[in-house]
């Protein structure tokens, strides 16, 4: 019975890792269209990224800071944005990103 849970328990780490991975890509990508980041004047690096308390009405949400360099003015901005995402019956869908 022990090894049966062990099994289990193994076999659906990476699966969750995979989940994990998809509400990553979902949040960068929401943050870079929210922030017009596929603009080719700039460049960004994240500098942080976790799971935040989600605001009401939304089952889910990620903070995410970035510096956001824009290459023609020679300028640099940090931005930190919370992306919230409702959860479907298959997994969860971005909602909304703000960026301050």
């Amino acid at each position: 019975m022990k090894k049966l849970l062990i099994f289990i328990l193994l076999a659906a780490s990476p699966a969750f890792a995979g989940r994990i991975d998809e509400i990553v890509i979902m949040t960068t990508e929401s943050v870079e269209e929210t922030l017009d980041l596929w603009n080719a004047d700039k460049t960004y690096e994240i500098t942080y990224q976790d799971f935040t308390t989600p605001d009401q009405g939304f089952d889910l949400a990620v903070k995410t800071k970035l510096n956001v360099k824009n290459v023609r003015e020679s300028q640099n901005q940090e931005w930190t944005c919370v992306t919230q995402f409702v959860k479907t019956p298959r997994f969860f869908d971005v909602s909304k990103t703000d960026c301050k």
